[in-house]
């Protein structure tokens, strides 16, 4: 007779959300410590003046 407590009643579709949400849930982990020690490029910026003998 088959025992119903041990890992083999459960589901595949139960079994399939439960590694979605592992997978995910170690995604947003990893997300956010990628996330706070990157830090964002900086580049010169130029600004250009007009020139006044230009017509307007």
């Amino acid at each position: 007779m088959r025992n119903r407590n041990n890992m083999d009643s459960m589901g595949w579709g139960l079994r399939i959300a439960i590694g979605i949400g592992v997978v995910l849930a170690v995604g947003v982990i990893g997300l956010g410590i990628y996330g706070g020690r990157v830090q964002p490029r900086t580049h010169p910026v130029e600004q250009i003046v007009p020139n006044d003998r230009l017509p307007s």
